[in-house]
């Protein structure tokens, strides 16, 4: 039986059980979540979900929200049920165990205002493939690649609905091709580094369905600042 550790974090103020040696949540849904706009009461679809991370943060910001959790890993899955259980937000949360590409608008109950994702960022046939296979499927293009991410985003997200994701920054052509393909603008790009003189490791992407406004370049997010000390936008995330 899989083990799992439990850990508490009093802000936002959660209890998040994850697997003790298979795929761990890293920053990147924090940060992520973080950048997520709404009015509080959308519909909302977490591609991938895993744990349920972003789904309970952003259901602790705005409990009308209404938030379905997608995970393909059936012991994400329980964990991620757990989770929402523990922290008491089945009025909120639901999650789905099932391959994103199978899921229809009506298992949801009409289509998503926002979907989130924190998808696998390695290619398919890219580097060395982890030998514990939970981690394997949420960092490999294995199950999901953002080609199905943005043909499913479309398909069950209302027309002007917004997809955010948080990528790898050397991918970002990879990720302007694919949402010119599937009909998605960006409305904004945003870069994360660890440093300020560092080179960005990731960016915040928000995609907009049939849309071709202008899009912005937002100030870049810093985890530390000088003198290796946490920024204070990186602090920010969990208050």
């Amino acid at each position: 039986m899989e083990k799992f550790t439990v850990d508490s974090l009093s802000d936002p103020g959660i209890n998040i059980s994850q697997p003790e040696k298979g795929y761990r949540f890293s920053i990147d849904p924090f940060i992520l979540a973080a950048h997520v706009l709404t009015a509080g009461n959308e519909k909302i679809i977490d591609i991938g979900c895993g744990c349920g991370i972003i789904s309970l943060i952003l259901a602790l910001k705005a409990p009308d929200l209404k938030i379905t959790g997608i995970e393909i890993q059936e012991a994400l899955y329980i964990c991620a049920k757990k989770n929402i259980r523990t922290n008491r937000l089945e009025n909120t949360i639901n999650i789905i165990h099932q391959d994103i590409q199978k899921t229809k608008v009506y298992d949801l109950g009409g289509k998503a205002d926002i979907i989130v994702s924190n998808p696998p960022y390695k290619k398919r046939d890219s580097g060395r493939l982890n030998p514990d296979f939970q981690k394997a499927i949420a960092r490999h293009e294995i199950t999901l690649d953002i080609d199905i991410l943005f043909k499913c985003s479309r398909r069950l997200l209302k027309d002007k609905g917004k997809l955010y994701i948080i990528f790898p920054a050397q991918r970002l052509s990879d990720l302007i091709l694919t949402m010119e393909k599937n009909r998605f603008s960006p409305e904004f790009i945003k870069f994360v580094h660890i440093k300020k003189k560092s080179e960005a490791k990731h960016i915040i992407v928000c995609a907009v369905k049939n849309s071709n406004h202008p899009y912005s370049i937002l100030a870049p997010f810093y985890i530390y600042e000088r003198d290796d000390q946490f920024s204070k936008e990186y602090i920010s995330l969990f208050k």
